[in-house]
């Protein structure tokens, strides 16, 4: 083979690969304790009741999101190392949820009042991971009703960070949503309550960026 055919070769090989990179979305989040998980236990299974098959009863995990976005899957080990980092030097801290609200879009969430930990923590991680992210990541589509997040996640590659950081536990997502929904919210008396963040996770997430499963935690020191 000649060393233009051969250069040509090569080019086409690096352009297959780069066409079969994977992508994944990696969610990066704080674990919650055992009281976080017994009080959404006990609103999935008000759920239930009602016929509402919640996220937990699916065996989601009960988080809070940090930082999410997309990546090469070759990150990990790296997005790790930088989790890691971060666990250690990390105590645990509380958290306070006030309510619950479903969306118009129909979601429902359980509401998480402004922690000044949670926010440091999550700014922290994310001006560390932002570097590592994949810039060519498709801007998710109902971002595009809010210009603020807009900008955000051209710059971050997230809509949910910095200023437009908004924690909080989904409850449920629209494929979850149904008209039990209304008869659970009406007869639910919910009462305020404070858990822990207890370590740092990270999962990849489905298309409706919900985590099941664990690739990596660690415990916070």
């Amino acid at each position: 083979m000649s060393h233009k055919k051969h250069l040509i070769a090569l080019a086409a090989l690096l352009l297959a690969r780069a066409a079969f990179a994977e992508t994944v979305n990696y969610n990066v989040f704080v674990k919650l304790d055992n009281t976080a998980e017994s009080r959404v236990n006990d609103i999935s299974q008000a759920l239930a009741k009602q016929g509402v098959n919640s996220l937990f009863a699916q065996g989601y995990q009960v988080h809070l999101t940090l930082y999410l976005t997309e990546y090469d899957s070759k990150r990990l080990p790296e997005i790790q190392k930088i989790v890691s980092q971060f666990a250690r030097r990390q105590s645990k801290f509380a958290i306070s949820f006030t309510g619950m609200h479903s969306t118009t879009g129909k979601w429902l969430m359980l509401d998480n009042q402004p922690s000044p930990e949670l926010q440091q923590l999550a700014d922290e991680i994310t001006v560390q991971l932002v570097k590592l992210r994949d810039k060519n990541a498709k801007l998710p589509d109902w971002v595009s009703a809010y210009p603020e997040k807009v900008k955000t996640f051209e710059r971050y590659g997230s809509p949910n960070v910095f200023a437009q950081f908004n924690p909080h536990v989904t409850l449920l997502t629209p494929k979850e949503f149904n008209d039990g929904v209304a008869k659970f919210e009406a007869g639910y008396a919910f009462r305020p309550f404070s858990a822990q963040a207890v370590g740092i996770g990270i999962a990849q997430v489905d298309a409706l960026g919900q985590a099941k499963n664990v690739l990596y935690f660690k415990p916070f020191e």
